[in-house]
Formats: structure tokens, C-alpha cells, sequence
């Protein structure tokens, strides 16, 4: 039995390293497309009505029942027939395009979901007062809502995105040579021998890049939520005592003095006058309710 062999590890590492941009252009043309597809069947979701609503839970469902290497080899075997049977020939259409078809498919049913459940964790007062505050729709989600549910969404599509780069290796089985494929080809050329010193080196380079993919995670998710945490206590009611509710007077600071942006500014506005209203609301059923015994 051939001895293990560790400098073997750091000879074949120059030879995969550079195969790491095929990877990457594998994840993000898959993270560009499948997210806005993912952003479609969210809205479809959230606001399709029934019919809408049905095929986007229809789509995800049957998307999570297949395994990727399946609907990878359904995609690049079917696809050129069926679309050949319209005329149209991607026969010579590169690996790479199939790959990216397959995994935008798989990437955009996890992401429905991560949008949807975000875009769900944020407060519905919060649309209601930004309206309230003379802000458009389009200004009320791009300020408020679209900041904070991207805040709830990122862990969760970071852990897809690390999934997405080891479902990715699967793209060998096809041809496609990335890290997995030059790995495998490194080993056939060695007749199978050093297999376990190659594998090494890969497991490396997704180590390496599963660390890079969360450090920029952690550091974009400080920066999201930069101007919300602040704010998250800016609207309370004090007390609860035998005469009703009392409020308590948010802080309020001046923006050029403590170097909020404007986003800032208008979302803590949001938040207090969502609370406002939500407790006006509580106060105008404690009144009824006292007004209804007073009368017996």
C-alpha cells in the first residue's frame, strides 16, 4: 500500500486554485438568477392571489423533492431535446450554461422561502406608518422594509449560499471542470494514486472559501444593521397603572449631531410613529370597554 504522501498536497494546490474562479462563476451567475426568480415567486406568494399563489408553493414543493444531481442530468440530457423540438439547438451551448440552469432552479425555491418568511417578520405597522408619514410606497419598502428583512434574510441565504458551493461540486458529473472536476482529473491521471492527498487540497479550498463567505457575511449584517438597533427600544410605553397607559417621550437626536443617515432618521421616525399608533389603537378599546361599564 502506497504510503500517505503530505507534500503531495501543496504540489497539486497551484493546480486547482485557479479552477476556484470557475466555481465562482458558477455561484454567482447562480445567486444573480436564481435570487431574482426567487424574488418573483416571494411576491407571487405574498401577493399573487390564489392562483399565483398556488404555482410559486406548487414550483417550490416540487423543486425540493428532487435531488440535485437528478434534476442536473434531467436538465442537461432533456433540455437540449425539448427545446430542439421548437427549433431551437443548445447542443453546443456550453457545461457551464446547464449548471447554472439547474442550480438557479434549486437556488430559487430556497430563496421564495427566505424572502418570504422575511418580508413576513417585519411589523405591518411599519408600511402603515411610513405612508402616514408622507413616504410613497416605493420609499416605505425601499427605506424600511427592504433594509430590515434583508437584515432577517442574510443568515439564512448565506447558509444557502455555502450549500449552493457544495451542491456545486456535483458539475463534474457532467464535464465541467471546476475544483471538483480538476480534482478528479488529477487523480485519473495518477491512476488513482494520491487520491486522498488531492481530496486534502480541495477540502482546503472549500474550507477557505466557506470562511470568506461568512466573514463577508458577519461584516455585510453589521452594516445592515447599522441604524436599527439604535432605535429598537426608541418607542415604549411606560407604565401600565390604575389610571390607563402612560407614554413615554422617544428620544430624540439630532442627526447631524449624532451622524445618523437618512435612512436612519426615517426608519426611527417609522418605528415611533408605528408605536404610537398601536397603542392610540389600545387606548381607544380601553375606552370603550370603560365607557361599556360605566353604563352599568
Amino acid at each position: 500500500m502506497r504510503p500517505f504522501k503530505p507534500s503531495f498536497i501543496f504540489e497539486v494546490l497551484p493546480q486547482i486554485i485557479p479552477y476556484t474562479l470557475v466555481t465562482l462563476g458558477i455561484m454567482l451567475g447562480t445567486v444573480l438568477f436564481g435570487s431574482l426568480l426567487g424574488l418573483l415567486l416571494a411576491a407571487g406568494k405574498l401577493k399573487g392571489g390564489k392562483v399565483l399563489c398556488g404555482l410559486a408553493n406548487g414550483y417550490t414543493y416540487f423543486i425540493r423533492c428532487v435531488p440535485s444531481i437528478v434534476m442536473l442530468f434531467i436538465i442537461y440530457y432533456g433540455l437540449p431535446e425539448l427545446l430542439l423540438s421548437f427549433g431551437i439547438n443548445i447542443n453546443n451551448a456550453g457545461k457551464a450554461v446547464f449548471v447554472i440552469t439547474t442550480f438557479t432552479l434549486m437556488f430559487s425555491a430556497s430563496m421564495s422561502e427566505v424572502f418570504r418568511s422575511s418580508y413576513l417578520a417585519i411589523d405591518p405597522g411599519q408600511s402603515e406608518a411610513g405612508l402616514s408619514i408622507g413616504l410613497s410606497r416605493w420609499q416605505t419598502f425601499r427605506r424600511i422594509i427592504f433594509p430590515q428583512a434583508s437584515a432577517v434574510a442574510l443568515p439564512n441565504f448565506t447558509n444557502a449560499l455555502v450549500n449552493l458551493m457544495k451542491e456545486g461540486t456535483l458539475a463534474y458529473t457532467i464535464g465541467l471542470i471546476d475544483i471538483m472536476g480538476k480534482g478528479q482529473l488529477i487523480i485519473g491521471l495518477n491512476h488513482g494514486s494520491y487520491a486522498l492527498e488531492t481530496y486534502i487540497a480541495m477540502f482546503i479550498i472549500y474550507w477557505v472559501l466557506t470562511l470568506v463567505i461568512e466573514a463577508l457575511s458577519k461584516r455585510l449584517e453589521k452594516h445592515l444593521l447599522r441604524g436599527l438597533k439604535p432605535h429598537a427600544e426608541a418607542v415604549k410605553a411606560s407604565k401600565v397603572s390604575k389610571e390607563g397607559i402612560r407614554f413615554r417621550e422617544p428620544v430624540l437626536r439630532n442627526p447631524l449631531i449624532s451622524g445618523e443617515s437618512e435612512e436612519s432618521v426615517v426608519l426611527r421616525k417609522v418605528k415611533q410613529t408605528s408605536g404610537f399608533l398601536r397603542i392610540s389603537v389600545r387606548d381607544q378599546r380601553s375606552a370603550k370597554m370603560e365607557s361599556f361599564f360605566s353604563k352599568d
